[in-house]
């Protein structure tokens, strides 16, 4: 355990917004929890574009906002001026490798991994023609070198990065959501099926776009007065591009949003780490049809998993949709899942024990 405060500066691509989902999520939680430990500095590299009302809150709050570096020099004097001990890096998907430089001068420097994204764009080319993967890969794994300290977001990713680093530390802390006992709607009040995510992101475009155009139409033929809802930022690309499929750009609260649907139906096909809207929806009490790319890193549903090109999605979404007794099982089921494993407590505990961890 940590007794003196240690000075402590996270590295992260934009301030994040509290109330969005995925990375930044994961970051606004990381940086409260941190707090207790250390004395936060926050440097976002892409600082002018930030809300102004993200940086006020954690800059009264949670920490001191720094100002993007820019260089390797500013980057040193930085680590001086505020006598910084420790540098988080939050590597996710708009983090460029170049930073690589900021990790090798830092006094002690943590990656905080996302997601592994050569293993993401390993399964992206099964499907797609990606140029440069094997550079992408080489530029990700440097990018991870000199990190005296790795979190995976989950086990499965902590095994793999033990193969190209078997002597360096690896902590796991999992990402988390929400969760809490209000009365959700039940099975007769719910009605349609829905996918959220950020749509800026190329995987949820795939997903939706594949969904809509060669299952959803399958779908209807079983189900014909069902609608398929996209949400979440950047869903106005989808409007009115298919029949029968709603969106709705703006959420104010996700596990609310998604407990007016039947089922979350998650054709992702590609990606790596662990997902946040599964988690949301598990808290929500909606069941989950899902590719293994959905349900990667949660062990406990794996095995539920589907194949998107297969009659056995559709069947499996007809089947939860129209049967009350499936329906409230499988509901219950992932609703104990996130609150024993990805609550906000769990997360408290994971970042208590990876603490204790940090030796320097």
């Amino acid at each position: 355990m940590v007794n003196i405060k240690k000075n402590l500066l996270i590295v992260s691509p934009t301030i994040p917004q509290y109330n969005t989902n995925a990375g930044d999520y994961r970051v606004w939680m990381l940086t409260k929890e941190l707090s207790k430990y250390f004395n936060i500095f926050f440097m976002a590299l892409d600082y002018k574009s930030s809300n102004v009302k993200y940086i006020e809150n954690l800059n009264h709050n949670i920490c001191k906002i720094v100002k993007p570096a820019g260089s390797k020099s500013n980057f040193k004097k930085i680590i001086s001026q505020y006598d910084i001990h420790i540098c988080l890096f939050e590597k996710y998907w708009s983090m460029p490798f170049d930073i690589h430089q900021f990790v090798s001068i830092s006094p002690f420097s943590i990656i905080d991994i996302h997601e592994l994204g050569f293993l993401k764009t390993a399964a992206q080319s099964k499907i797609q023609t990606i140029t440069n993967a094997t550079i992408y890969k080489a530029k990700e794994l440097l990018f991870y070198k000199d990190a005296h300290l790795l979190i995976a977001i989950t086990e499965e990713e902590k095994t793999e990065l033990k193969k190209y680093f078997p002597e360096k530390q690896i902590a796991v802390i999992p990402t988390c959501t929400e969760v809490n006992t209000s009365k959700f709607k039940n099975f007769l009040q719910r009605k349609d099926i829905c996918y959220f995510g950020f749509f800026k992101h190329q995987p949820n475009i795939d997903a939706a776009s594949y969904f809509a155009a060669n299952i959803f139409p399958k779908l209807q033929k079983k189900i014909p007065d069902i609608k398929f809802h996209i949400l979440g930022n950047g869903s106005k690309i989808f409007e009115n591009n298919y029949n029968n499929v709603l969106i709705k750009d703006n959420i104010t609260n996700i596990t609310k949003e998604l407990s007016n649907y039947k089922v979350f139906v998650c054709p992702l096909r590609y990606g790596a780490g662990l997902k946040k809207k599964i988690l949301d929806s598990m808290a929500s009490k909606t069941p989950i049809i899902s590719t293994s790319f959905g349900f990667e890193g949660i062990n406990t549903l794996q095995s539920q998993s589907l194949k998107i090109n297969s009659t056995q999605f559709i069947d499996a979404i007809v089947n939860v949709y129209t049967d009350n007794k499936m329906w409230n099982q499988l509901s219950k089921q992932n609703f104990n899942i996130v609150k024993k494993y990805y609550s906000l407590q769990s997360f408290t505990k994971y970042v208590k024990h990876f603490v204790k961890t940090i030796i320097i």
